[in-house]
C-alpha cells in the first residue's frame, strides 16, 4: 500500500501522428544506434528530476531504468554513466538498471563483469521481463543482481495458475532476490501475489 520507487519510461510523441507506441520506436532506435542518446538523455532527465524530488519528499524511492544490449555494448558506457551521477550529484544507490534475460545471456561471461562494476558504483540491477527468455540457472547465481521482475505473463494467471510462479518465488528468494511481479491490474492478483511472499 505505499510506493517505494518508480520506473523511467520514455514515450514519444510526433506532431500530427500521437503517440508512438515504444514496440515501434525502441527496435528503429536500436538499429539506428540512437538507443544510446536516448538512453544518456534519459539517465540525466532521471537525475535532475530525482533532485527535485529529493528536495520535495524525504524519500522518493529508487527509480528503475531499462538499459538494451547496445547500450552495454558500448566501449564508454561505464565512463559516461558515472560522470552522469557526478554531474548531476545523485547517488547512483538510488537508481535501479533493469536488463532483460535475453540480454543477460547474450554474452553472459561479459555481462558478468560489467555487472560487477555497476554494481560496485552502487546501483542496483534487476532482472527484466523474468521468465520470457532462457536463463542459464548456473549463470543467473553469478551475476549480481538484486531484484527479479517477474513478467506480467505470470502475474495475470496468479489466481488460476500459480505453480509456475510458486517455483518462480522460491527460486528467486533462495537466490536472495527481491521478487518484483510486473502487471497487476487486479486485486485478486495483487492477494494472490502476496500469499506467496511477494511484497512490492
Amino acid at each position: 500500500g505505499r510506493v517505494v520507487g518508480a520506473e523511467a519510461l520514455v514515450r514519444s510523441r510526433l506532431p500530427g501522428h500521437g503517440d508512438i507506441s515504444p514496440a515501434q520506436f525502441i527496435p528503429l532506435a536500436e538499429e539506428s544506434n540512437l538507443i544510446q542518446e536516448i538512453g544518456e538523455w534519459v539517465l540525466k532527465r532521471v537525475c535532475r528530476d530525482y533532485r527535485t524530488w529529493q528536495a520535495e519528499v524525504p524519500k522518493p524511492g529508487r527509480i528503475s531504468i531499462n538499459l538494451s544490449l547496445k547500450q552495454l555494448r558500448q566501449a564508454e558506457f561505464l565512463t559516461r554513466y558515472r560522470s552522469v551521477f557526478d554531474d548531476a550529484g545523485v547517488s547512483p544507490s538510488n537508481f535501479e538498471l533493469e536488463i532483460t534475460e535475453t540480454t543477460l545471456m547474450t554474452e553472459a561471461g561479459r555481462m558478468v563483469r560489467l555487472l560487477d562494476d555497476l554494481h560496485a558504483m552502487g546501483l542496483h540491477l534487476s532482472i527484466d521481463d523474468f521468465g520470457t527468455g532462457y536463463s542459464s540457472l548456473s549463470y543467473l547465481r553469478k551475476f549480481p543482481m538484486d531484484v527479479l521482475k517477474i513478467d506480467r505473463s505470470f502475474t495475470r494467471d496468479a489466481c488460476e495458475d500459480s505453480a509456475l510462479l510458486e517455483a518462480i518465488v522460491a527460486m528467486g528468494e533462495s537466490l536472495g532476490l527481491v521478487l518484483v511481479p510486473e502487471g497487476i491490474e487486479e486485486p485478486e492478483q495483487a492477494d494472490a501475489l502476496r500469499a506467496l511472499g511477494c511484497r512490492l
